[in-house]
This record gives structure tokens, sequence and C-alpha cells, in this order.
């Protein structure tokens, strides 16, 4: 599968500029000279110009290539929903991100796309639980990013 970089370059700017919006959201953090919405905002404006810069090599590269072409999308099922877990799992995160909370719903969202890109049980059953606390510990106890415990609040605080 071949998405065109008139599609892509786009798109990254549209999605750095949802991000920039919605780190402007997060609350300040008290006693600390930088905010939650520090990284997010460097985030964004990496994915904006970096939009940009495909974008502008499309425009220069000229046209003729088809927008979405799917005649070398010859890969096995399971990768094809790995593919479509990837970008549904994130939408399905806008929704429940909140209420479940970080360490249930990133632990599910990978557990899944492990099991869909090959790895095995054991392998996943080690390895996502592990690295989602490493996650959950860094972000809000190291970098003060306050990440919703959800559903594990009670055991997480």
């Amino acid at each position: 599968m071949k998405i065109s970089d008139r599609i892509t370059g786009p798109a990254l700017s549209l999605f750095g500029a949802a991000v920039i919006v919605g780190a402007t959201k997060l609350p300040t953090v008290p006693g600390v000279r930088f905010g939650a919405d520090l990284m997010p905002m460097l985030v964004g404006i990496g994915f904006i110009g970096l939009g940009i810069a495909i974008s502008m090599g499309a425009f220069i590269a000229g046209g003729g290539q088809k927008l979405i072409d799917l005649s070398e999308w010859h890969v096995p099922m399971r990768k094809k929903l790995a593919a479509v877990w990837t970008l549904a799992g994130l939408l399905l995160g806008i929704f429940l991100f909140e209420t479940v909370g970080f360490p249930l719903y990133a632990f599910i969202y990978m557990a899944v796309l492990m099991l869909l890109m090959g790895a095995s049980w054991m392998v996943t059953v080690i390895v996502s639980p592990t690295v989602v606390l490493l996650l959950y510990v860094g972000f809000s106890k190291g970098l003060l990013v306050p990440l919703p415990a959800g559903l594990l609040g009670g055991i997480l605080s």
C-alpha cells in the first residue's frame, strides 16, 4: 500500500496542529517552570514542520501518482489487522483514555498489537505490563505529567 505524499504531508500537519490544540488544554504543574504542555507543543511543531516538508517535496516532484495505491499491499491478514488496530485503537483511545485510564488502556492496546504483530503470548504477558508500568511511573512520577489512572486509580495511587 502506498499513500501519496500529497495526503500524508497535510495529514501530518493537521495532526501536529491537533496535538498543539490538545496541549493547550493540559493543566499546569505547580512548582515547575515548564508546563505539561511543553513536550506535546514541541512534538506538534515537529509534526507540522515534517508535514510541510513532505508536502513541499510532493509539490516539487509533481503529480502523476495515485493518491492511494493498494496494488502492492500483499501482506498476511494478521498484519493488515495490526495496521487497522493501530489506527482504530488510537481513535478508541480518544474516547476511552480518561475513563479507562492510561495503564489499562495502554496495556490492552499494546498487548493486542503485539499479538497481531506475531509476538508470543509469553513475551506479550511479560513485556506489555512491564513497559506500561515503566511509562506510567516515568511520566506521572518522574516528569510529573498527569496521566489518568482510570479504573486502576485505587491500586496505583
